[in-house]
């Protein structure tokens, strides 16, 4: 492009720009425009906080594998040491998964408790960091003591040093008729994760455990991996390892790897459908340089009186779309970043005064976002490309002009 018409492209563009921004009709594409990129930018970031929220909270409190002998009800010490020799794991501990229900104060709850070796259980949860009162010290204290959720300490009106009473699904018989197992157990902790898993989880000492639940419910071996991913490798390269042993295990992904993996899928789709938007209001620049290639057929027509060719009106005119994409989509970037915290902090107002959690069907009771430079770039690069193409039938328009046409309008 000659020096001469890069000033005129750049000249048009400015007072195009400014027509844009300061009156109301031409800039309504813009406006579109900025507002479709923001929506984009604030959908991404959200899915994205889902992610990470699923990865660095929620997995940090489930377990990565669970590992299990068949015979027997616990993993002898020739086992454990040969898992634990695998490059990948971090860390182990010992785990007994107890189904059972809480009763207190009239109320109940079904139950998944985790009996835990409290001195080994920080290195593989980083539940302990979440309590908001007590101690996780009072597991090892207390010889029948508990760690409950704050979710159902409000359900239960437990608070610390309150008894509750956990009823097992044993049934004894005898001539009095029938009973189930329970125990008594002190609250001595209380967490709050904000996570799905606050719903019915809760935590006893091992020993309180094995007490209780007796030959019912086997121990296994809770890993900490150092990546996650690879826990399916981590298992079968165990199974290969001890062809001859009758171990089996389970990992995360057989929990909760579906909806991690419906994470990533919603947001491609979302994506999707939301670049359908951006390109709804890119090609609205499209009108919007019809009417000003109309508005400039004078100046289009002293341009080829002067030389210009149909290959130069065309570049002059592409970059007066790109400079409306250029200027709509930096708005919209700029805007969704903003947004976020705008409503995340909208949000929260709105739940704390009317007290209740818009967030409590999902997995995490909170809106997390996670802003990434490269959905933005990725944005922006969708956007002004969108705004590309709908330059092109415009510039192609003006570069058709004929120099009659734009000197017959009396200009």
């Amino acid at each position: 492009m000659t020096h001469w018409v890069l000033s005129v492209s750049l000249r048009m563009a400015s007072k195009l720009g400014k027509n844009a921004l300061y009156q109301r009709t031409n800039g309504l594409p813009v406006a579109g425009l900025s507002f479709a990129v923001a929506i984009l930018v604030m959908v991404l970031s959200v899915v994205n906080g889902f992610e990470v929220a699923m990865r660095e909270r929620v997995l940090s409190l489930f377990p990565h594998v669970l590992i299990y002998d068949r015979n027997q009800m616990q993993l002898n010490q020739a086992q454990i040491e040969v898992i634990a020799s695998h490059e990948q794991i971090l860390a182990t501990a010992p785990i007994m998964e107890i189904g059972g229900m809480l009763i207190a104060n009239g109320a109940h709850q079904g139950i998944l408790i985790s009996a835990i070796d409290p001195v080994l259980e920080p290195k593989v949860n980083d539940l302990p960091s979440y309590l908001t009162g007590g101690q996780w010290s009072g597991l090892l204290t207390e010889p029948f003591s508990m760690v409950i959720s704050q979710q159902l300490a409000d359900v239960l009106k437990l608070a610390l040093n309150d008894r509750v009473t956990l009823m097992l699904p044993i049934a004894s018989f005898s001539l009095a008729g029938i009973s189930t197992r329970s125990k008594r157990f002190t609250v001595v902790g209380i967490f709050d994760t904000a996570t799905d898993l606050d719903r019915a989880t809760a935590y006893i000492n091992l020993a309180a455990g094995s007490a209780l639940g007796g030959q019912r419910f086997p121990q296994g071996l809770r890993l900490k991996l150092n990546d996650l991913f690879e826990a399916a490798n981590v298992l079968q390269s165990i199974y290969y390892a001890n062809p001859a042993q009758p171990i089996f295990g389970s990992s995360w992904m057989s929990r909760q790897g579906s909806l991690y993996a419906a994470i990533g899928l919603q947001k491609r789709i979302m994506f999707i459908l939301l670049a359908l938007l951006v390109a709804v209001a890119a090609f609205n620049v499209t009108s919007q340089l019809v009417i000003y290639v109309e508005e400039r057929r004078s100046d289009i027509a002293i341009l080829k009186t002067l030389g210009a060719n149909a290959g130069e009106i065309r570049r002059i005119f592409l970059l007066q779309g790109m400079t409306l994409g250029l200027i709509g989509t930096s708005a919209g970037l700029a805007l969704g970043f903003i947004a976020c915290d705008a409503i995340n902090w909208g949000l929260m107002a709105v739940q704390n005064f009317f007290h209740i959690n818009l967030l409590e069907e999902y997995f995490v009771h909170y809106l997390p976002f996670e802003r990434l430079l490269s959905d933005f770039l990725w944005v922006a690069f969708v956007s002004l490309l969108l705004c590309f193409i709908a330059s092109v039938y415009p510039a192609h328009r003006a570069a058709k002009m004929m120099i009659s046409e734009g000197l017959n309008d009396g200009s």
